[in-house]
């Protein structure tokens, strides 16, 4: 296929993804969940770009950057500790890793329910979709940190971390946590050079 015919081929399918957003986006009961504003269609065309293109999407997890950056994720979403990858938001734990705890949580703070989860706190209509793209088997450390990537790559931002363009990574990704600056949910957002500075205690190089 030659490279017009795959652009126009993949903003064909970029189509068909937000029309699929917006058929699902009010089903399901999801209403009562927290906020959340599903990735444009320009970063999902870069995203459909950057899965065509991505020889080694298989070993995302083992690059130094990529692995610093879901440290720093991890540092910004308070779930750095022994117990992060079975935070329920707000503090409390969960017990199982067979899948999504499903819980709502009510957080008086911000006058909402949240499902958010695990290591990336991650709603759970979040989580069935990378869970379904992925073929995830489960909630575990390993999905988590999989499914954790694949959000940033449907951001567009997965290449900019491989490279070490933290600070457009950042940007990119700030629609998917909200304690990442600029997101714009009303929670509590922290300051890139805090977030700098995790990452690059986590071994993550800045270009």
């Amino acid at each position: 296929m030659n490279k017009p015919l795959l652009i126009v081929s993949l903003m064909a399918g970029g189509a068909a993804l937000l029309l699929y957003a917006a058929k699902t986006a009010g089903e399901g009961g999801e209403e009562d969940d927290a906020p959340y504003e599903e990735p444009s269609w320009l970063d999902q065309i870069n995203a459909l770009l950057q899965e065509w293109t991505d020889m080694n999407k298989a070993n995302a997890a083992s690059d130094p950057n990529v692995y610093a950056f879901l440290g720093m994720l991890r540092v910004s979403e308070g779930t750095a500790g022994p117990d992060g990858y079975r935070t329920l938001v707000g503090g409390s734990l969960f017990n199982s890793f067979a899948d999504h705890p499903r819980t709502l949580v009510w957080l008086p703070n911000l006058g909402i329910n949240s499902s958010a989860a695990g290591a990336y706190q991650i709603l759970r209509k979040t989580w069935d979709g990378v869970r379904g793209k992925l073929g995830l088997p489960d909630f575990s450390p390993l999905s988590q940190d999989a499914a954790a990537i694949e959000l940033i790559r449907q951001r567009g931002a997965l290449d900019d971390v491989r490279a070490g363009r933290f600070a457009v990574a950042v940007e990119k990704c700030k629609k998917e946590w909200a304690s990442l600056p600029g997101a714009g949910y009303g929670q509590r957002e922290n300051s890139l050079a805090r977030l700098e500075t995790a990452y690059r205690q986590a071994g993550g190089v800045v270009a």
